[in-house]
């Protein structure tokens, strides 16, 4: 019987050093490829995270309570408008400092004045860790008009775009 294949006894194969050079050289790209993935660079965070509000009537005015929040948002990283269609106005620069009580903590931030009305804003972060998260409320007071609808925004102030907002009268 005849063999078909024969031994050749001239070729070469890549030498040692340029098969080092290269299995370095992959493992280098790999490497880099899982860090990006693995640290975010490949997504988008212009994004403006998520929630939902929902308004509850209390004594003297509303309770806007947070849903649920779809990434980790710190106080200081929201601001919020009141409107009422004619005058608005808003808080900003909130920060944990205000917020630094522990769990339940309750704090008064700021007032604003909002065309005759004076609003008081106060802020119950329920876990006190100092994020907005699902249950977190917000009671705005004063005597607001049961003639005019009001609308509440949060913002998320590094895109400057609107997470959530709701619509209450007096």
């Amino acid at each position: 019987m005849k063999k078909i294949w024969a031994v050749r006894k001239d070729s070469e194969a890549v030498s040692p050093v340029i098969a080092t050079i290269l299995m370095v050289a992959i493992t280098v790209v790999l490497a880099a490829v899982l860090y990006v993935m693995v640290l975010g660079f490949g997504t988008d965070t212009s994004s403006t995270p998520t929630t939902t509000l929902t308004d509850e009537p209390i004594t003297n005015g509303v309770k806007i309570t947070f849903g649920a929040v779809n990434q980790d948002i710190g106080w200081d990283a929201i601001s919020f408008l009141l409107d009422d269609g004619t005058d608005s106005g808003g808080w900003a620069n909130l920060t944990v400092d205000m917020l630094n009580d522990g769990l339940g903590d309750t704090q008064t931030m700021q007032t604003l004045t909002l065309g005759a009305l004076t609003v008081t804003f106060v802020i119950q972060d329920l876990s006190g860790n100092g994020y907005a998260d699902q249950g977190d409320n917000i009671k705005l007071t004063s005597s607001f008009s049961a003639a005019t609808i009001y609308t509440f925004t949060a913002i998320y102030e590094s895109t400057d775009g609107n997470m959530a907002e709701c619509t209450f009268s007096g």
